[in-house]
């Protein structure tokens, strides 16, 4: 209980050190924050964005492949797409969100046995 005790502290003290994927866009305001993702330049960022329409196309078009889009451009595309969604996933701020579910577990059957 100690531990986890020094850990909120430690979040209330120092929350900078445990929500790390957002950051704020404005300093005048704290409802709009940037996300980062990794590109190795312009060519791949462009790339990244053209292959992501081209998924919701081909999504919107019931994934048929047309004569100009052959399978391995599809997988390029969907590739791409997961790419994207894996660097958006907050992993940084897992060990947080166990912190804090291990913490509710514990005052939930401290409760619930009182």
């Amino acid at each position: 209980m100690k531990k986890n005790k020094i850990k909120l502290n430690d979040l209330v003290e120092n929350p900078e050190h445990y929500f790390i994927m957002l950051k704020p866009a404005s300093k005048m305001r704290n409802d709009i924050h940037n996300l980062e993702i990794n590109v190795q330049g312009y060519s791949d960022l462009f790339c990244m964005i053209m292959d992501l329409l081209k998924a919701g196309m081909l999504a919107l078009d019931g994934m048929e492949v047309s004569t100009n889009n052959s399978p391995r451009h599809v997988e390029r595309y969907v590739y791409s797409l997961l790419r994207i969604i894996e660097m958006l996933i907050p992993l940084e701020e897992a060990d947080l969100l166990d912190m804090l579910y291990r913490k509710y577990l514990k005052e939930n059957k401290k409760s619930s046995t009182n």
